[in-house]
């Protein structure tokens, strides 16, 4: 039986017991702690007390022979938070490790945001129950602002959310990446060639001597992908088509762009 190796992901707020006790309990060999800090502190006029708990964390979890790693991002931006949660969770699955996440290390908002990348790439995820808050500055630093001596860990149940095909998440990752390089709207005529490349069973690019695609299977092309693609994400409000002359142009609408955040595959 092989045995995964395990890695939490610590969204941390004004939390010391509840981040550390978890992962002694459940076992793990890596940590990856979120926090405001670097180009985001001076946002926050908190941001000396969350150095300290950063610090109390990463020395508490050292001395376990834990790994940690430190990542800043805006956990009170929403879109940020569910970005920076579901990056470093792609990249844990794909080097083959068993990821937890704990929900309960930061605020409500960030609780929410763990939980939506949890569930939609099916991770583990857990909540520690504290045995109550601290009483005093003296009993804040030693835990945070809850004390954890005995943990009570709740697995969360694993619910399965839908994902969209592959086909409809490739074209709002393409459209996605444009987006980033500062273009609105996307020609689809730009970006069709690519599904031959992505999915060569299902698109054919019919192409002349010179190696261009030719202005039927262009057409041809094109006819297939909204057919196929295209009018499916615009029914679910995924993207938005403008056609303008002959061209059709793309955009993200928010749930889209919410859904590309949630990939974290670009």
């Amino acid at each position: 039986m092989i045995t995964l190796e395990k890695v939490h992901i610590i969204p941390l707020g004004f939390e010391r017991s509840v981040a550390v006790k978890p992962v002694r309990v459940l076992g793990g060999t890596s940590v990856h702690i979120i926090t405001i800090g670097g180009k985001h502190a001076e946002k926050y006029e908190l941001s000396e007390e969350q150095r300290y708990f950063i610090e109390a964390v990463v020395n508490d979890l050292e001395k376990m022979g834990v790994e940690v790693d430190i990542h800043y991002a805006d956990l009170f931006d929403f879109k940020q938070a569910i970005k920076a949660i579901a990056e470093i969770v792609v990249e844990e699955k794909k080097s083959g490790k068993e990821v937890y996440l704990n929900l309960s290390s930061h605020g409500r908002l960030v609780s929410i945001a763990s939980a939506l990348v949890g569930w939609y790439h099916g991770i583990r995820m857990y909540y520690v129950l504290a045995n109550r808050y601290a009483k005093n500055e003296e009993e804040r630093k030693l835990y945070g602002r809850s004390v954890c001596d005995k943990p009570v860990i709740i697995e969360v149940p694993q619910v399965e959310l839908v994902r969209p095909s592959e086909e409809d998440r490739f074209t709002i990752l393409l459209i996605h990446s444009k987006k980033k390089d500062g273009k609105e709207y996307v020609k689809l005529g730009d970006i069709a060639e690519k599904f031959c490349d992505e999915f060569p069973h299902i698109y054919s690019c019919e192409r002349d001597e010179k190696g261009a695609i030719t202005r039927r299977g262009l057409q041809k092309l094109l006819t297939k992908l909204n057919r196929r693609v295209m009018d499916k994400l615009e029914s679910k409000g995924y993207i938005k088509r403008e056609k303008i002359g002959k061209n059709v142009f793309l955009k993200l609408t928010e749930a889209g762009e919410f859904l590309a955040i949630l990939e974290a595959s670009f």
